[in-house]
């Protein structure tokens, strides 16, 4: 409770009980000015009982004025009203009595928009309830209504076959190849085609497939020209060999060997490098490498770089080439056919048509 402070006369009065023991009384007289002020609020008093919930109003008709109000209401009744023709008011039965409301009722308005519902069924096999809404402003309402699952029926006839590639879960974005196979992509969470798993071959050229042994003056030297089979998809060749190689004694010009696409100046798809011991031949493997003059290049399993249409008749060239900076161009250069002269092709379905 706050502190109340006022104007006051205090008494007190001092006296000795039977005992002894003195006793003091205290007496506070307000003055005169304090007896109009306001006595500060006290605790918070408990909830009274709920009241009665307010009645929602409900025209119930019209009647020509105050005497021909209805008879007979009770409690129940309140929120009803009556449109008064003689001065347009409201009579409101409140529970107990009449309540007037003068000119409540204005002039009739004009005809409101027709109403269009537009009505979509919903159904989901996981859905158990049934449910409908209406949902739009103005005229313009939808209905949708959620149709609920029924009790499982009896399993029905096997089905005809149908393609995996017509399937849901099938990703088409990528074609499938001649051998491929379909595997399960766990990022896209799609069956899709997956290239073969071991390429196409190997095809195996030999010494008697390589020209014999020669040495020229020359930048670039054409040691076999193969053969390939036509295929009936895109592919990379995928190549490993051997051939013996050698420079000039006393010459700064070294040599690599290449094999490339249909011609001498084609695409690059394996190299070998070595040791260049003046006037040795040196056998040097071939590996798998795909660029061209200016390089290497990246590949993606899309990338149609370094690769042989599908139907087309192919050849591909080993060379064996000066290396670029070498400062003697009349230097030779040469090549030795052995028994370990060989070439070995793989063909990898590659991407594009």
């Amino acid at each position: 409770m706050a502190d109340v402070t006022f104007p006051a006369r205090l008494i007190v009065t001092r006296e000795v009980d039977d005992d002894g023991v003195p006793v003091l009384t205290a007496t506070v007289i307000p003055a005169d000015s304090a007896a109009g002020m306001p006595l500060p609020a006290g605790p918070r008093g408990p909830a009274g009982p709920r009241g009665p919930m307010m009645p929602t109003f409900r025209k119930m008709g019209e009647i020509a004025g105050q005497a021909a109000r209805p008879t007979g209401l009770g409690l129940d009744d309140r929120g009803k009203w009556w449109h008064r023709l003689d001065d347009d008011s409201m009579d409101v039965w409140d529970g107990t009595g009449w309540r007037n409301s003068p000119g409540a009722v204005g002039p009739q308005g004009p005809p409101a928009p027709a109403t269009t519902i537009t009505a979509t069924t919903h159904h989901d096999a996981r859905l158990t309830d049934p449910a409908a809404t209406i949902t739009g402003p103005g005229p313009d309402l939808a209905l949708t209504v959620t149709a609920p699952a029924g009790l499982p029926g009896e399993q029905g006839p096997p089905g005809a076959s149908g393609a995996i590639s017509t399937a849901p879960d099938f990703d088409a974005s990528t074609s499938p190849t001649q051998r491929g196979m379909f595997g399960w992509s766990p990022g896209a969470r799609r069956w899709r085609p997956m290239p073969p798993p071991n390429g196409f071959g190997p095809w195996s050229f030999s010494q008697t497939d390589f020209v014999a042994s020669v040495v020229q003056n020359i930048e670039k030297l054409t040691v076999a020209t193969l053969n390939m089979p036509v295929l009936p998809f895109r592919w990379r060749p995928l190549v490993w060999g051997m051939v013996s190689m050698h420079c000039q004694s006393g010459q700064n010009a070294d040599v690599e060997a290449y094999v490339r696409i249909s011609s001498a100046e084609g695409a690059a798809v394996g190299m070998g490098s070595g040791a260049r011991i003046d006037s040795w031949y040196v056998a040097t493997p071939i590996v798998p490498m795909y660029g061209d003059n200016d390089g290497t290049r990246s590949l993606s399993p899309n990338s149609t770089y370094a690769t042989i249409p599908a139907d087309a008749e192919s050849q591909l060239i080993v060379t064996l080439e000066r290396i670029a900076g070498s400062t003697n161009s009349t230097a030779e250069i040469g090549f030795s056919n052995g028994a370990a002269t060989s070439l070995l092709v793989w063909a990898i379905p590659a991407g594009g048509a």
